[in-house]
């Protein structure tokens, strides 16, 4: 049964998605580049960094002059190797000196300094005891490698990199890639130097400084962990089964596809895949396990987000649910039980309670971009895929998919187009699943009458749901009776659809999907069934969040119903529990402690989403 606590599966979820158009497929600047070379002295006294920009690029097309670049926030003082820039925004428009080609290779040396910008969760972040960089942003353009240095802000636009971050000899400096050394300034500074020799998007580098201490795993040599010094107990205890993780992703996903090291980076919020150095919530190292899910979640995008990378964000489930499935996948290594209670408990049902009904591809706003639908019913639809296929024909379909688009971009055209040739066609399932809204509500009906030594079983099938769509799908029955039973299954294809069966004993009981095949609202039963609105509802966020003292209820589709509000803290325990009419959507944070919450809103007909808050307390 779905816990009546909250679902700590927000962690994998932005602070504060906004209601504003979705991001459009951005054009790409007619340039491809190849490698960013960034030296980076961060003044934590002041809150700024200086920092020179190395950017090697090819054109993409012939006679090239004029381009652009993104930087947000901060100043650029000079282009070597540009006759002339000009900033506008977050744009840094370049001209050459002469036309290139596109076999020439060329260098801008940008230097630039400032107070990096921030949002409520990308960006560059000044925290009391770690500076660190989000690369993904929710509110506008998600690609906030912007918020650090110039780029090619991008997704399917990938390149190598080098770091050279210089800090207070007290501090330790990790990025992506494996490290390069460390230099000695003399001057009370260390400059680190990291290398990232296989190119990724510029949402994923990133760098982090903090009093770290640098543990290596025992088992696995490839891993490391940089935690707060002060937590170090804490850490042996909470990433006792990476090595596990790694070795069984490995074994359906194919080999690690990086060519460094693979870590663990604490950090004040989180969790964020950076590649090679997950930043993971640091209030989640606690010395036990339970948030191996979330550990298992960030380690997959290394190869499904990460190396085979969605060319436009509105195919981000690509991604997210592709890693909220592979949580059930780690889940399978101790047993199929486990396995099938996690689709159910921690898939399946937060998705069924959250009245979302919009298509998993093209959301219309970045909350629905960052939801329940992209991240619990993909990873849904992922699971009755693989039941269809079969695993060997599932797993060679994502074997050839990763193969053909590692390192570079994919759509979800490409991804259906592998699947098929695995299996044959498949348009019945994504046209219904992918690309329409919603899930079955079934009425089902069964009767049965003696024919000599045999019995006569007629099932009656029918779908109620309000979304105009219809699944096809093979349906399954469990007919038992006195000391046996039989699995009844046929292919559910039309509306009002009425079989019938001979079986060989007289029926007690007709179960409907005993094995939970299918995200219907049979997952959920008659005791649990939410009654929704016409159209569903949208995806819950707060605002503000951060938050100090208050923030407010946003729910597009509620704005009608009371709602039963319970903010949990990270330990599970109640803190505050509110009821709202339907005038009030404000929650009052006055006598909140600093830190991480969870705001857990259950509205009528028994629909419920939660949202994570963060607290700053100043």
């Amino acid at each position: 049964m779905y816990s009546p606590r909250f679902s700590p599966m927000i962690l994998t979820r932005p602070l504060t998605p906004s209601l504003e158009p979705i991001y459009q497929q951005f054009e790409l600047e007619p340039v491809d580049v190849i490698h960013y070379d960034l030296s980076i002295d961060i003044d934590r006294t002041n809150e700024t960094i200086d920092a020179t920009a190395e950017v090697s690029f090819v054109p993409t097309e012939e006679n090239l002059t004029d381009f652009r670049l993104y930087l947000k926030a901060l100043t650029v003082s000079q282009v070597i190797g540009a006759a002339s820039f000009t900033q506008d925004g977050d744009s840094l428009f370049i001209t050459l000196p002469a036309p290139a080609s596109t076999g020439d290779t060329l260098t801008l040396v940008i230097d630039y300094s400032g107070a990096p910008a921030e949002e409520s969760w990308g960006g560059f972040h000044f925290h009391p005891y770690v500076t660190y960089q989000m690369g993904v942003g929710f509110i506008t353009d998600p690609s906030m490698g912007k918020y650090m240095f110039p780029c090619h802000d991008r997704p399917s636009d990938k390149a190598t990199f080098s770091f050279h971050i210089t800090v207070p000899d007290t501090l330790y400096a990790v990025a992506n890639g494996d490290s390069a050394g460390v230099t000695d300034n003399l001057n009370g500074t260390f400059t680190y130097h990291w290398n990232m020799n296989q190119p990724m998007s510029t949402y994923l580098a990133a760098i982090s400084v903090a009093d770290y201490a640098v543990l290596h795993d025992s088992t696995d040599s490839r891993i490391f962990y940089y935690v707060y010094s002060w937590d170090v107990d804490d850490a042996l205890g909470s990433f006792v089964n990476t090595d596990l993780m790694l070795a069984r992703y490995e074994s359906v996903y194919g080999a690690y596809p990086w060519d460094c090291k693979f870590s663990f980076v604490q950090t004040p919020i989180g969790d964020m895949e950076h590649l090679s150095q997950v930043y993971h919530i640091a209030s989640a190292i606690n010395g036990n396990t339970n948030y191996d899910w979330l550990l298992a979640h960030e380690m997959s995008h290394h190869w499904w987000g990460n190396c085979v990378t969605e060319q436009f964000w509105t195919d981000v489930w690509l991604s997210e649910s592709f890693a909220t499935f592979s949580e059930a996948v780690w889940m399978e290594t101790y047993g199929e039980d486990d396995y099938l209670d996690y689709v159910v408990n921690n898939i399946m049902k937060p998705y069924l309670y959250s009245g979302e009904l919009f298509p998993i591809v093209e959301p219309e706003t970045p909350a629905e971009l960052w939801s329940n639908t992209t991240y619990e019913k993909g990873a849904a639809v992922l699971y009755m895929l693989r039941l269809i296929m079969g695993d060997t024909a599932f797993f060679n379909g994502f074997g050839t998919y990763f193969a053909d688009h590692k390192y570079q971009t994919a759509t979800t055209v490409d991804f259906i187009g592998h699947m098929e040739a695995e299996y044959g066609e498949l348009d019945w399932f994504f046209d219904t699943w992918v690309y329409g809204p919603g899930y079955p509500v079934y009425d089902v009906s069964s009767s049965w009458v003696q024919q000599g030594s045999y019995w006569q079983l007629t099932l009656g099938i029918d779908q109620i749901q309000t979304a105009d769509n219809f699944f096809t799908m093979p349906v399954e029955f469990l007919v038992e009776g006195s000391g046996t039973d039989t699995l009844i299954t046929f292919w559910n294809d039309s509306p009002g659809q009425e079989e019938t069966f001979l079986v060989q004993f007289e029926p007690a009981t007709v179960v409907f999907d005993p094995y939970t095949r299918i995200l219907s609202s049979a997952v959920l039963g008659v005791s649990e069934e939410t009654i929704l609105p016409q159209r569903g509802v949208s995806t819950m966020f707060l605002q503000p969040n951060p938050a100090v003292s208050s923030t407010s209820i946003n729910w597009p589709g509620t704005s009608e119903m009371s709602m039963n509000v319970r903010v949990y803290d990270l330990s599970g325990r109640v803190v505050q529990s509110v009821s709202l009419d339907q005038y009030s959507r404000t929650l009052d944070l006055v006598n909140f402690p600093a830190g991480t919450f969870f705001v857990d809103v259950t509205v009528q007909g028994g629909i419920r989403q939660t949202a994570r808050l963060v607290i700053t307390g100043d």
